[in-house]
């Protein structure tokens, strides 16, 4: 069995951390609402700024999510998966490097962020993760296919603790929800199935 042992939502210029709300903007367009949180928490990571708006958000969730824990020392590194999903993909960086094609040369510092599983990239590079990762595009958030998918990796015991959920961006419309699964049981958490990860989809709203 295995069990929900985090979850953070950011939407609507909102970070909320289970049911406490970490961090809030005041009517910030997304890259001052991003700015604002890695100022006020004191990030320490140069390349945040050379990041596109879907591995910002990443960033942010993943950050939020972990809460300080080094996780790459408590598993095994290679143990430690990731499965992601959203709607558009990488949309939002893709019209914005198709336009500079249009208008002239195109930035190589954007089209590096042209592939969804980039947001997977940044955050298993900031938490030294290696394991598993899947990065699924669909209408919207399918608990379902995530439940059973991460549970098959426990299950082949290809994995010892997993990260899911949905990073959606584009034109200025985003959603973020992130959740830490483990097979040990903490404080606070919750069996992790479809029915619980709806819920907590859903809770913030």
């Amino acid at each position: 069995m295995a069990f929900i042992t985090s979850f953070v939502n950011i939407l609507e210029n909102r970070a909320v951390q289970g049911d406490k709300l970490i961090f809030q903007g005041a009517n910030l367009v997304f890259a001052a609402f991003a700015e604002q949180w890695y100022r006020q928490h004191e990030i320490q990571y140069p390349k945040f700024h050379k990041m596109d708006s879907l591995c910002k958000l990443g960033f942010m969730g993943a950050d939020i999510l972990l809460n300080n824990r080094k996780i790459a020392e408590e598993y095994n590194p290679f143990q430690i998966g990731m499965i992601l999903s959203n709607r558009n993909s990488s949309l939002d960086t893709d019209l914005k490097h198709q336009r500079q094609i249009l208008s002239g040369p195109a930035s190589p510092a954007v089209f590096v962020y042209s592939l969804p599983n980039i947001v997977i990239g940044e955050i298993c590079i900031r938490h030294g993760i290696k394991g598993e990762n899947t990065f699924f595009i669909e209408p919207e958030f399918d608990a379902g296919r995530q439940s059973e998918y991460i549970s098959s990796l426990f299950q082949s015991k290809a994995i010892e603790a997993c990260i899911g959920g949905w990073v959606e961006f584009l034109d200025e419309k985003y959603r973020l929800f992130l959740y830490l699964v483990e097979e040990k049981e903490a404080k606070g958490s919750q069996p992790f199935n479809a029915e619980t990860l709806n819920k907590l989809y859903h809770l913030p709203e």
